[in-house]
This record gives C-alpha cells, sequence and structure tokens, in this order.
C-alpha cells in the first residue's frame, strides 16, 4: 500500500513539472520552464500516464512482480525530467515489464479485451525500443497513442459487457483497436495510406463509443457515474477530431501546429480525460483513498475541454494568443482538479468526526 501511494506522489510530481515545462513550450514562464520544455511530452506520457495504467494493471494482477513496470515507468519519468540520459531505457524496460504483467493477465483471463490490451502494450515496448535505437520522436508518438487509446478502449469493451450490445460490434471494436494499434507502426515501417488508415480507425473508435459504450446508459444517472460517463463521451468527441484534422492533412507532419493539435486532441482530450473521469474510481481501489463524489470536480472537467478548444483552434487557425491561454487553460484544469479531490476527502473527513 505505502508503495502505491509513494508512486502516485511521484506521478503527482511528474505531473506538475511536466505541465511547467508544456507552458514553457507556448512562451509562458519561460525563465523557469525552458529546460523542462523539450522534455514535457515524454515526461507526461511515459510517466504520468504509463505509471498510472501500470499501477493499476500491477494492482489487478495482485502479483509482486507486477509492480516492476509502475517502479520503472516512474523512475524513467524523474529521468527524463532530471536529463539523465539512461532514462530512456527505464522507459523501455517499464513498457517490457508492462508486457509480461499483461501476458500474465492473458493466461488468467483469455478473452478479447485482455488480448488487446497485451496488443498494447507490445505497441508501446516497440515504440520505446525505437526512440531508444534513435528514430526521431515524431515516428514514436503513434505508438504511444496505439497503446493509450487500445487500452482505454480494451477497459470500455470489458465494462461494456454490462450493458447489451450488439455482437457485430463488440466484435467491430476489437477489430478497429487491433487495427489501430498496428497502424501506428507504418511510422516506424512506412507502408501507403497509413496516415488514412491511422486517421480512419482512430475516428471509428471515437464513434464507436459515442454509440456503443456504457457511458450512454450512465450519463443519466446522478452523481459519480454521470461525472464519469460525460469525461468518457467528450473524450471519445476528441478521438474523432484528432482523426478529423488527420485525415485532412493526409499525414502526421514531424512538426508544427497541426502536430500539436492532433497529440492534444488524443493526448488531453481523451487520455487525461479518462484519467479525470475514473480517478475518484481508481483511488480508492489502487491506494485505499476514499474520494466521495462532489458536483466542483464538473468544474476542472469542463475548463480542461473548453481550454483544449481554445488550444486547438488556436493552433488550426494560427491564433498564438488562443494557443497559449489554452496551455494556461489545461494546467489550471489539472491544479483544480487536485484541488477538488483533495477538498472533496477533506470534507469526508469532516462529516466522519
Amino acid at each position: 500500500l505505502y508503495l502505491r501511494r509513494l508512486l502516485l506522489v511521484m506521478v503527482a510530481a511528474t505531473a506538475i513539472t511536466a505541465v511547467l515545462g508544456g507552458l514553457g513550450r507556448v512562451g509562458l514562464f519561460v525563465s523557469i520552464t525552458a529546460s523542462l520544455a523539450p522534455r514535457h511530452g515524454p515526461a507526461f506520457v511515459l510517466g504520468v500516464f504509463v505509471t498510472v495504467i501500470a499501477l493499476e494493471r500491477a494492482v489487478a494482477l495482485g502479483k509482486a512482480l507486477a509492480y516492476v513496470a509502475p517502479i520503472l515507468a516512474a523512475a524513467g519519468a524523474l529521468g527524463t525530467l532530471a536529463g539523465t540520459p539512461h532514462a530512456a531505457y527505464a522507459s523501455l524496460l517499464a513498457s517490457v515489464a508492462l508486457v509480461g504483467t499483461n501476458v500474465a493477465i492473458v493466461r488468467r483471463q483469455s478473452v478479447s479485451f485482455t488480448w488487446l490490451m497485451l496488443l498494447g502494450s507490445l505497441v508501446l515496448a516497440l515504440g520505446n525500443a525505437a526512440w531508444l535505437a534513435g528514430r526521431p520522436i515524431f515516428e514514436i508518438v503513434p505508438t504511444w497513442m496505439g497503446f493509450f487509446v487500445t487500452t482505454i478502449v480494451a477497459e470500455r469493451i470489458e465494462l461494456s459487457r454490462l450493458a447489451p450490445t450488439p455482437r457485430w460490434a463488440s466484435r467491430l471494436v476489437v477489430v478497429l483497436g487491433a487495427l489501430f494499434a498496428l497502424s501506428t507502426f507504418g511510422w516506424l515501417v512506412p507502408f501507403p495510406e497509413n496516415a488514412r488508415l491511422l486517421g480512419a480507425s482512430l475516428g471509428a473508435l471515437g464513434l464507436w463509443q459515442l454509440r456503443f459504450d456504457l457511458a450512454r446508459r450512465t450519463l443519466r444517472r446522478p452523481g459519480l457515474p454521470r461525472f464519469a460517463a460525460l469525461g468518457v463521451l467528450l473524450g471519445a468527441g476528441w478521438l474523432i477530431v484528432a482523426a478529423a484534422i488527420l485525415l485532412e492533412g493526409g499525414t502526421l507532419p514531424p512538426a508544427g501546429l497541426r502536430y500539436d493539435a492532433i497529440l492534444h486532441a488524443v493526448f488531453v482530450g481523451y487520455v487525461l480525460s479518462m484519467v479525470f473521469a475514473h480517478a475518484p474510481i481508481i483511488l480508492p481501489a489502487v491506494a485505499r483513498i476514499a474520494i466521495p463524489f462532489h458536483p466542483v470536480l464538473f468544474v476542472p472537467l469542463a475548463v480542461l475541454h473548453l481550454s483544449l478548444a481554445a488550444r486547438v483552434v488556436g493552433d488550426l487557425a494560427l491564433l498564438p494568443a488562443a494557443r497559449s491561454h489554452g496551455s494556461l487553460g489545461n494546467a489550471l484544469a489539472l491544479a483544480l482538479y487536485a484541488a477538488s479531490l483533495l477538498a472533496a476527502r477533506r470534507s469526508q473527513r469532516t462529516r466522519a468526526r
């Protein structure tokens, strides 16, 4: 339990530092963020998101060896922020350890969504290996997308078993998830029309979630179910936005504002929204920290998506002020969310007395 909580503290520290680096990338607080700016993306993606997912998988498996993955992921993130040259080795080893965790889970429960999670972790490991081998970051980023989107979709498939879903739709989402994961390798081993395949499968996954996800039903239930459902469905909408930008351009550019818009639509709009939606559920299970739901949680969720919309519009319409304000709003949303969770926790303790 203490290890889990320590890892979450490391995740929080990494998130704060990485967010400061992100603000530096859009020209804010440059005097204190300049050195962090180039490390912002890998630290947040591989440090915060991978550590959280690996920790959740370790708790689900219930084996001590499974904690190697989140420990290495957290260590790799801190090394990345510190500029340690060997940090990428820790990230690669973390992803390999996560593959091992998912293999153990598949052996315990061999069903479509566990196999999809395994595929996602393989994509992550191969991408990290290519990164360590010196491939440029823009070729690696799609594999990171492949891991997160595939893993989250797999978890939503698992939950969607609680609601009646047509058999063809259940099979379709597995095919789409696998297709998207495999299409991310086109950047490492190019093949014709890969960007369109990547964009089409990504958009189709977003549409599937909007139509068939359990969140459509739980949206009608008050409290935490509605909050979580809203986070899930808004996230699915951002997948469609990212897909539309990708399909319109016909390729994922190596840098620039379209690149920025696609990445943040996926990693902030989809992945971070899912973290917001599920943290009140995950924290009690992982760290045994009860977080009672409070309606104030809707505020940071709204700030996150509105500020992301401003950032993406700023990217696409060449509006630097909108981009900067949107980035600052993203950081504010994270701070508000953390404060809201702490306030909800404190109010519960006060009532208990």
